[in-house]
């Protein structure tokens, strides 16, 4: 189920995009593996679940937290740049929020890497606009309700039945 984006949303998407982009510098991994790391995290379940909004952290304890639960590392070599970093951390959020899935799901969606390919040509627009423009070109629909799903999915097999006789 969509929901509209709020003043909760977007302050959300902009803490997000802050820590995203702060890991460029703060963290010795790379962005992918920051990115996956952040987005599996119990810290991110908070800010989906919206309890991380009740809580008092500076960014420094949030990646305290993130070492303490994945350990250091510096693995990788690659860093995507601050306003990359930034956008993708902003947008999965956006992503997350909007659509009402947890964040390990919408980093199944779309991987770091996919969103840095896409950074040039989507930042400039609406991140509402970017996400459906991801969706439609990996041929996924997010705010269906099930009813409608279950509707769609017994057509599809059905067809795939008649293929095979």
């Amino acid at each position: 189920m969509k929901r509209e984006m709020d003043q909760v949303g977007l302050l959300l998407c902009d803490i997000q995009g802050k820590i995203f982009e702060q890991s460029v510098t703060r963290e010795e991994c790379s962005s992918n593996i920051f990115i996956r790391r952040f987005m599996n995290s119990k810290f991110v379940s908070r800010m989906d679940n919206l309890t991380f909004i009740n809580e008092t952290m500076t960014i420094e304890e949030i990646f305290e937290e993130l070492d303490i639960e994945y350990g250091k590392t510096n693995y990788g070599k690659i860093k995507f740049s601050i306003n990359e970093m930034y956008w993708i951390g902003y947008i999965y959020r956006y992503l997350s929020y909007v659509y009402q899935i947890d964040s390990k799901n919408a980093y199944k969606i779309i991987k770091g890497t996919e969103l840095r390919h896409l950074f040039f040509a989507y930042h400039s627009l609406d991140p509402m606009n970017a996400i459906d423009r991801i969706l439609e070109a990996k041929s996924l629909v997010l705010d269906k309700d099930s009813d409608q799903l279950t509707k769609e999915g017994v057509k599809i097999l059905r067809r795939i039945k008649r293929l095979k006789n």
